[in-house]
């Protein structure tokens, strides 16, 4: 399992959650504003929020990695999830969300940037894909910095696609 915090950045640190993270992630996925951007766009409650904490605690342990929090190393808050979702078949899937509030703050950036570098090493991954709807330029805008390109579209999402350098992180 991966340690209890594995990837900091200069102003953040993503871990594997923990049951305190509740009330925040399920503040932050309740927000209309924020899941309007996230999987089918509807609002989830609170017994989803804990699901999605159990699963991703499930997936850590199973994986090695998977999704977490995001915290702001400054004041403790956890302000977003990140990480990597698997579908059968397909590349690993970058993920990443935050709360309203810390929107326009660059955190997004930070956080994939750092985190496909964890992709490239240790993990050694080739390819990572993230999907964004269409209006959604500010993530459309963080994966073209990091030099994802617009492989195809679904509907009213667009699906990112990311080949990595073999083993160099300094590469991203």
């Amino acid at each position: 399992m991966i340690p209890a915090e594995f990837l900091r950045t200069p102003r953040l640190l993503f871990r594997p959650f923990n049951e305190a993270d509740l009330d925040a992630l399920a503040a932050i996925v309740g927000d209309p504003r924020v899941s309007r951007f996230v999987g089918d766009g509807q609002m989830l409650d609170r017994s989803a929020a804990a699901l999605w904490i159990s699963r991703s605690r499930e997936n850590v342990e199973r994986h090695g990695y998977g999704t977490g929090a995001v915290v702001e190393q400054a004041t403790g808050r956890l302000v977003g999830w990140a990480g990597w979702a698997r579908t059968e078949g397909e590349p690993e899937e970058l993920v990443y969300g935050f709360a309203y509030e810390a929107w326009g703050q660059g955190y997004a950036t930070e956080i994939a940037a750092a985190l496909v570098r964890f992709a490239i090493a240790p993990l050694g991954l080739s390819e990572l894909r993230a999907i964004t709807y269409e209006d959604n330029l500010a993530s459309r805008r963080v994966l073209e910095r990091l030099g994802f390109e617009p492989l195809s579209t679904d509907g009213d999402e667009i699906i990112h696609r990311l080949l990595l350098p073999s083993g160099r992180a300094d590469a991203v």
